[in-house]
């Protein structure tokens, strides 16, 4: 295998990853379907409250691995 066809095989594989939907928007589907669009709407929102905790913890616990190093002042 070349390198283009690697880079071709690769491109479509992602591609297609990246257009599945994928488990939180099957929850959204199957709640709006069964349920309404105003418990749909809770669905999403509650995934977006799981996401936005899941970057506060992980900010929490490596954030500090991250940080640009502090340089000496020129004054």
């Amino acid at each position: 295998m070349t390198v283009i066809q690697a880079l071709l095989a690769f491109t479509l594989a992602a591609g297609l990853l990246t257009l599945t939907p994928g488990l939180d928007t099957a929850l959204v589907l199957r709640t709006a379907a069964v349920e309404g669009p105003r418990r749909a709407g809770f669905a999403a929102l509650g995934i977006v409250a799981g996401c936005l905790a899941w970057a506060r913890r992980w900010r929490w616990a490596w954030g500090p691995c991250y940080r640009p190093p502090r340089w000496p002042s020129r004054s």
